[in-house]
């Protein structure tokens, strides 16, 4: 790269590549860094050595490359740069492609011509400089960069200079996602933004169910198995949660055999028994309106009141009407209801992962009328899949060659071991396990011992009956 007193962006002096994008728009760039930053102008730079220029063509600073920016009677896009043969003076020996003015009264009216300055200003490290009046504006400046990079395969240079961007947006940002969530997540996949990505696969995982298909067709395959796959997970969680909730009972009705409990034992907690009771039928309601997991909400109402508990479900009103079937004492109902308000804090807990909010934005502030507790882990995101697996079945062929390893070098001990130790003079090596209690004085005594005794080395016939059936001594 040239050094600063001889660089100027975009047209530098000693700069090999002429790049045109229109009659008003040029650039004087070196081929090494477009060499670095764009495989389809190393492509292009390598296909063919570029002419010896002559020394006035040196003098003159001429460029040795050239590029040409060609773009179809009305196609909208970046264009295809076309490369241009140049001679020895520096010069196109044939006519260049024709090119039209892109501005008018001054000012430049073709985004996709100004996308390619923002391209080539992050090749030098210029930061581009987008209109962020709003967020549909940096949108079209945003996509226009993205297009070009992707034309030359540049896109890698771009992401965290985009995405840095839309950042910048903040809330604004969020409500746009969570108002389209489809669009987005190609567009989070486009620039391989993590934040982007995983805000729309919240939204669209927590409503899921009541998405059109339609809207599921415009959504990549790779991510709609992701997206379908996290739901189901996310269904099956809340099946398990509610059969858990079905099932309890608090900790203080419990008994054990060992305290032999009887009738007078169980009438003391006769009031828990019937909020239990009562709870599963307010419960087996919702579940019969469809009110919990097959809600258009996905349960969320259901499981606010459930988290939220207190005077959000089964009120004061509730018992009064469950009272008309079952009266009791003033104070009697006062204890019944503090019953109930131990088992909502016990229930409380169980719908406390349902209530993670991971989006951005948050439920408090504003109308989000489904579920956010969906976790996107980096392999969960299409461009992280095939680099996971990858690892992972690295990780696996590493775990094998370790466990074999470990087998040879274990079988390579117990070789070495058994050839440096020698054998007793005069004595047969041994080939059985020796006991504890075994006699270690006449080693032939011993085996002779055994051969009489029928012991093969198990102890299943130590307490035998002489049939090699084992008796336990609780039998006698």
């Amino acid at each position: 790269m040239a050094s600063p007193s001889k660089a100027g962006f975009p047209k530098f002096v000693d700069g090999d590549v002429l790049v045109i994008v229109s009659t008003t728009q040029y650039y004087k760039l070196h081929s090494q860094v477009l060499t670095t930053h764009s495989p389809w102008f190393a492509e292009q730079l390598a296909a063919k050595p570029p002419p010896r220029l002559n020394p006035q063509a040196r003098r003159e600073n001429a460029a040795a490359f050239r590029f040409e920016l060609h773009r179809a009677p009305g196609e909208e896009g970046p264009g295809q740069f076309i490369r241009i043969d140049v001679n020895e003076s520096g010069r196109s020996p044939r006519s260049s492609l024709p090119l039209v003015p892109d501005f008018e009264n001054g000012k430049v009216e073709n985004i996709h011509n100004q996308s390619w300055d923002w391209l080539f200003g992050v090749f030098y490290n210029r930061e581009p400089r987008f209109d962020d009046t709003s967020l549909a504006t940096i949108l079209t400046c945003v996509m226009a960069v993205i297009e070009s990079a992707e034309s030359v395969g540049a896109i890698d240079h771009v992401r965290d200079i985009v995405d840095l961007a839309l950042m910048r947006q903040d809330s604004v940002l969020w409500t746009s996602i969570m108002g389209n969530p489809v669009v987005w997540i190609e567009l989070g996949r486009r620039v391989r933004s993590p934040a982007i990505y995983r805000e729309a696969a919240i939204h669209l995982i927590g409503q899921w169910a009541v998405i059109k298909d339609e809207d599921k067709e415009r959504i990549g395959e790779d991510i709609r198995g992701v997206l379908n796959q996290k739901a189901e997970e996310l269904a099956l969680a809340k099946e398990a949660i509610e059969m858990r909730m079905l099932g309890h009972y608090p900790q203080f009705m419990m008994r054990t055999a060992t305290d032999k409990p009887g009738r007078p034992s169980y009438s003391g907690d006769i009031y828990m028994w019937m909020s239990v009771c009562f709870f599963r039928q307010w419960f087996a309601q919702n579940v019969s309106d469809d009110r919990t997991r097959r809600a258009p909400d996905g349960g969320l109402n259901f499981y606010s009141a459930l988290h939220e508990g207190g005077g959000a479900y089964l009120t004061h009103l509730d018992f009064k009407t469950f009272h008309q079937y079952f009266p009791m004492s003033i104070k009697a109902c006062h204890v019944l209801e503090a019953n109930m308000g131990v088992l909502k804090e016990d229930i409380k807990h169980f719908v406390g992962d349902l209530m993670q909010e991971r989006s951005h934005l948050k439920r408090a502030e504003h109308d989000i009328a489904w579920l956010t507790c969906a976790r996107i882990e980096k392999e969960d995101m299409p461009w992280c899949t095939a680099t996971s697996k990858g690892m992972k079945r690295k990780e696996d062929e590493l775990k094998e060659l370790y466990t074999a390893l470990g087998e040879e070098n274990a079988m390579r001990m117990h070789l070495d071991k058994d050839k440096d130790t020698p054998p007793r003079p005069g004595k047969r090596a041994r080939v059985f396990v020796e006991d504890d209690d075994d006699d270690e004085e006449d080693q032939e005594q011993h085996e002779h011992q055994l051969l009489n005794d029928g012991d093969d080395g198990d102890d299943e016939d130590e307490e035998g009956d002489g049939s090699g059936m084992f008796i336990p001594e609780d039998d006698f």
